[in-house]
């Protein structure tokens, strides 16, 4: 019998080195200055990279992603009641660095809603 390799289904693809990642969701209700983890720290050698971004904020502020402390983005500028989407994209937006938490950071107070797609790579 011959190898046939399993289907790619909906949250589910081969990344750039032809290894099949599985996507993961998550969110946050972010309401402090400064960060708040989204997805904690996965492992040794392990990366977290995002695919697809959600964040919608009650007030004026700037949202900015980071790997534990570094920044992985530009801030974003949002309006009261104003977000942004960063739709699916395989190859990802920005990835931590191995073993660091992502986090959302708010240039002030606030609530803002965070929404992530995203996958272990060790690349």
């Amino acid at each position: 019998m011959a190898f046939m390799p399993l289907p790619i289904a909906s949250g589910a693809f081969l990344d750039e080195f032809g290894v099949f990642r599985i996507s993961q969701r998550a969110f946050v209700n972010a309401t402090a200055s400064g960060n708040t983890v989204i997805v904690a720290a996965q492992g040794t050698g392990i990366r977290i990279r995002v695919l697809a971004i959600n964040a919608i904020s009650l007030t004026a502020l700037n949202i900015k992603f980071q790997s534990n402390t570094t920044d992985i983005c530009s801030s974003k500028p949002v309006a009261a009641t104003g977000g942004y989407v960063a739709p699916q994209a395989d190859a990802g937006w920005f990835q931590t660095a191995p073993n660091e938490a992502l986090n959302v950071n708010l240039s002030g107070a606030g609530t803002v809603g965070v929404d992530v797609v995203w996958v272990q790579t060790g690349a």
